[in-house]
């Protein structure tokens, strides 16, 4: 790619600006969430718990139903694994200002509390799956499970509305 004489990429003057705007793609991100949060740390912190004695401990000094460091880690390492098998990737897209609108509009219509318009917004953005807002408050309302995997979503649509940091230099 070839640069002009004020280092830009492209020459202001030969650009078909309606070509490049219609290139220019949303940003999208992919959230993983984990239902069973609260049984996987329990689990993990039994198997961390028994880290120290097993360090601890020599083969000579280890009794037979001791673990072993090793064993220990690989416990760790099949429980992530099952934790990642039962995440729910959820693909999300930045919303325009619009949907972000029609979605309010909607939720008016429909006669929904003010309160709760941010389930009809973050549902915009959610690609794959496509949560209904509906689905959105039940898993909110589910526990404080729920609640923190709602949390990752309204963080990482928050995240996509502020969009890319942009380079920009100096006018010359």
């Amino acid at each position: 790619m070839s640069t002009t004489d004020d280092g830009a990429n492209l020459d202001a003057s030969t650009i078909d600006l309606d070509a490049w705007i219609d290139e220019v793609v949303r940003p999208e991100v992919t959230v993983e969430l984990y239902p069973y949060e609260v049984d996987y740390a329990r689990r993990l912190a039994a198997i961390e718990d028994q880290i120290p004695a097993a360090e601890a401990s020599t083969p000579e000094t280890r009794g037979m139903d001791d673990p072993s460091v090793e064993s220990l880690m690989a416990q760790v390492a099949e429980l992530r694994d099952e934790r990642a098998k039962s995440a729910l990737r959820v693909h999300l897209r930045q919303p325009l200002q619009s949907e972000f609108v029609e979605a309010a509009v909607r939720a008016k219509k429909a006669k929904i509390p003010e309160r709760d318009w941010l389930f009809w917004q973050v549902a915009t953005a959610c690609v794959e799956p496509a949560f209904s807002p509906e689905q959105l408050r039940r898993l909110y309302a589910r526990d404080r499970s729920g609640e923190a995997m709602w949390g990752q979503l309204v963080q990482a649509v928050n995240g996509l509305l502020v969009g890319l940091p942009v380079p920009s230099s100096p006018a010359s």
